[in-house]
């Protein structure tokens, strides 16, 4: 069947971007034709607290047909609206994360239900934002109620979806948990730990703890560079808590707040966005993921690191303990709590965890198949539209 997506596509970039791309690969693979009504723009300059929108994004991820929409500009929701009326595909597959773009989905969508016969799947990582939005509630329910149906990436996103909507229809909302990333180049042979490491300019040896994705407040950093006193305490230079990402807002709280530490000497900041390309080595290269995140939903992050078989210590908020298996596929801690966050990353070397945990991820990623998603789309799109 026909289908399009509505999102960020290249030369944007984020794992947004990465996981359209990755969704058209597989429904390209199933046999779907696909067309992507792709931005035109993001965010306002003066709005984006990152460093760069766009980007050069990896070469084998697919890029859009037709980059029209502008998150601020009715004008661009209608021509938008037109691009997907005049290709008239099953579903029109949206990921929602934040109110901000809520207001122009909501006129693509009200309008192809009432024109088309173009179904509106949403594919949901947050209903409701880790940050405040003035009206967020209100934009996102606006939004939403012009689904046919949903996709919610944990049970948690569920909950929140039948509280902004309760009276969805449960037949509707299908609970597929996020796929895993997979940044390697195809076809192309996967490095060894040494190789990645020797890449990246990092220690052979050191227990090797990694942060990787968008710095912002929620993710909970501060409390890992915390915790980077007591491991070095502990290890001494044979430990590196590795932080790795774009920093959204101030980077000078979090300088003051690694020499402040007393685990300055084994924190390394890699401050900015990290190319396609190189996303795969800082994975290769880790003992162990950390996501000591504060609030959460489901997370990007967690896929990647069980694609490349890495175990996980993280909060227990939000969705995150449905994925990660306490004593098993890494370890739950309580969010703000640095001491327990660096109890549980010194129990995973000194137990020497990283072999059994590493097989259980292997075994559980099983089920967070890119095959799995799709076939929730094709179920939501409507198979007797093929």
């Amino acid at each position: 069947m026909k289908l399009s997506f509505l999102g960020p596509a290249p030369p944007f970039r984020g794992g947004i971007v990465t996981y359209y791309a990755m969704l058209a690969r597989v429904l390209k693979n199933r046999g779907h034709e696909v067309f992507w009504a792709a931005f035109k723009k993001q965010y306002p300059k003066f709005l984006f607290p990152g460093t760069e929108q766009e980007g050069e994004t990896a070469a084998w991820l697919a890029h859009p047909n037709a980059p029209r929409f502008v998150p601020w500009s009715p004008w661009s929701w209608w021509r938008t609206y037109q691009d997907l009326r005049d290709e008239n595909p099953a579903a029109v597959i949206i990921k929602y994360w934040i109110p901000f773009f809520a207001p122009g989905f909501f006129a693509v969508t009200w309008l192809l239900r009432r024109n088309t016969s173009v179904r509106v799947v949403y594919l949901l990582d947050n209903v409701i934002p880790h940050e405040k939005y003035p009206l967020g509630m209100f934009l996102t329910r606006l939004a939403l109620r012009q689904g046919h149906g949903y996709i919610a990436q944990s049970d948690q996103v569920r909950r929140d979806l039948f509280q902004v909507l309760p009276k969805a229809d449960p037949e509707a909302v299908i609970t597929t948990p996020h796929p895993v990333y997979d940044f390697g180049q195809p076809g192309r042979p996967r490095k060894s730990k040494a190789e990645a490491r020797a890449a990246l300019g990092l220690e052979a040896e050191a227990r090797l703890v990694l942060f990787f994705g968008f710095i912002k407040p929620y993710k909970g950093v501060m409390h890992l560079i915390d915790a980077a006193g007591q491991l070095q305490e502990k290890f001494g230079a044979g430990v590196q808590v590795l932080i790795v990402g774009d920093i959204y807002g101030e980077k000078q709280p979090y300088l003051d707040r690694i020499a402040a530490s007393g685990g300055a000497d084994v924190i390394r900041l890699v401050d900015g966005f990290v190319p396609d390309d190189t996303v795969e080595d800082y994975f290769l290269a880790a003992d162990l993921a950390v996501l000591p995140y504060v609030s959460a939903t489901q997370s990007g992050i967690i896929q990647i690191a069980y694609n490349y078989d890495l175990p996980v210590v993280t909060t227990d908020v939000g969705g995150l303990p449905e994925v990660v298996r306490d004593g098993e596929t890494g370890f739950i801690v309580p969010p703000k709590d640095s001491a327990g966050l660096a109890d549980a990353i010194v129990r995973f070397f000194e137990e020497d965890k990283a072999a059994a945990f590493g097989a259980a991820v292997a075994g559980e990623k099983e089920k967070y198949s890119w095959d799995r998603m799709a076939e929730a789309v094709e179920n939501l799109a409507g198979k007797e539209q093929a």
